[in-house]
């Protein structure tokens, strides 16, 4: 069994989606509460919320989610971080990837943020988001993690204490021997993550090939999509949400989450921004969208969002950010109550306190409604969500799914 770690919510959809595309059955789990007994499962994924908190508490959490794995039977692990490699010069991508090679004894490790189905490729160590280096890309403005350099192993080696290593693209295309022993040649020189460029998803399927056997991987969904490929699993056909209004809650702030929000105002759609004002509770936020949302036709399916561009943010609520995050889990919690079966949720932050506040655990992987964006299935509550990461899906996804609950 494969088990991930995730360094958020919306990542973790993101692999479970693409493992559930290689006819692996997976699981999702929103805590490392994960029981004693091994689940009928090719892959559990646990979500964790520790892209952006402090290291220490990262990597312990990091670190229970392993040992959780473990004790249910998972004996390969990937690290899944973002496939634009969100992090600071402390982590946490570095501190937790070598915390957890410790705890398995793995020497040496494998890492790379590829991801060709969504536009991010590696040549000669340089990330890039479609034709843009990743510094040249929105990213340069994260909130968070602002990415102000391109070079995987320059944006790694603050983070760890082992060297950082490349292999090149002209190896990777010389098949999966000449990946092994670059990785070892690697090693020799002193190194303990070697960063893998892969341009497509061949390339990925040779890098695949050649960790196949590793304790331990590390990197965005793509390279654990390949891994997952090559291995055969229980392979049952994804479930579908039913049909019934949807209600959408927005909290990132990229340009592709932006782009959603204007397509589906446009498109007509019901839309309400939290705008918070100094003194402003996330209660009182809530209380205001949700009286709103009640006075809505009872089939109509709405948007609710804080997003806005970086340079329309207000200064004079400096945590904003999470002020507007926590309003977004008062309301999803809230519209379950009422009887609400499906919500979309974009963005990464805003998505893990909307998990927290719903309570949810484990959950079915289901059918995706775009690439890297599959529907969890909380089969308790019956309760089926989309847990987008901001940069995912196309301009009209919101709009899209908002139909695809309409009665056909």
């Amino acid at each position: 069994m494969i088990g991930i770690i995730a360094d958020d919510v919306t990542g973790a959809t993101d692999v479970a989606a693409a493992l559930s595309r290689a006819g692996l059955r997976t699981l999702f789990s929103l805590t490392t509460d994960l029981g004693d007994d091994a689940p009928d499962a090719d892959a559990i994924v646990v979500g964790l919320k520790t892209r952006s908190i402090a290291v220490s508490d990262a990597v312990a959490q990091s670190l229970e989610a392993l040992t959780a794995l473990q004790r249910v039977g998972a004996d390969r692990f990937y690290l899944k971080y973002c496939s634009t490699f969100d992090s600071t010069p402390e982590g946490n991508i570095g501190p937790v990837t070598e915390a957890l090679m410790e705890r398995l004894g793995a020497e040496m490790i494998v890492t790379t943020p590829a991801a060709p189905l969504h536009g991010r490729t590696v040549y000669r160590g340089h990330l890039f988001v479609g034709d843009a280096l990743l510094n040249e890309t929105h990213m340069r403005e994260h909130p968070v993690t602002p990415m102000l350099d391109s070079s995987v192993s320059r944006l790694l080696a603050p983070q760890v204490d082992g060297g950082v290593g490349l292999l090149p693209l002209e190896t990777v295309r010389d098949g999966s021997d000449a990946i092994r022993a670059g990785i070892a040649a690697a090693k020799a020189a002193g190194n303990r993550h070697v960063v893998v460029d892969s341009v497509s998803e061949a390339d990925l399927a040779a890098v695949a090939e050649a960790v196949k056997d590793a304790s331990l991987v590390a990197g965005s969904a793509g390279l654990i999509g390949a891994i997952a490929l090559g291995r055969s699993g229980l392979g049952e056909a994804a479930t579908r949400p039913p049909t019934g209004r949807t209600a959408i809650l927005a909290g990132s702030c990229s340009r592709r989450t932006l782009e959603q929000i204007e397509w589906f105002r446009e498109s007509g759609g019901a839309a309400y921004q939290l705008v918070a004002e100094p003194g402003q509770s996330a209660a009182d936020l809530a209380a205001d969208a949700l009286t709103w949302w009640d006075e809505l036709a009872p089939e109509a399916s709405a948007l609710i969002y804080s997003s806005t561009p970086a340079q329309e943010r207000d200064e004079r609520i400096p945590d904003a950010g999470s002020l507007y995050e926590v309003a977004a889990g008062l309301i999803a919690k809230k519209l379950a109550e009422r009887g609400l079966r499906r919500l979309l949720i974009a963005g990464g932050e805003t998505s893990g306190e909307v998990v927290k506040a719903l309570g949810i655990r484990i959950a079915a992987v289901g059918e995706e409604a775009a690439l890297g964006t599959p529907w969890i299935h909380d089969v308790g509550r019956d309760l089926h969500l989309i847990l987008k990461s901001g940069n995912f899906g196309e301009p009209d996804l919101f709009v899209d799914v908002a139909r695809s609950g309409e009665p056909q």
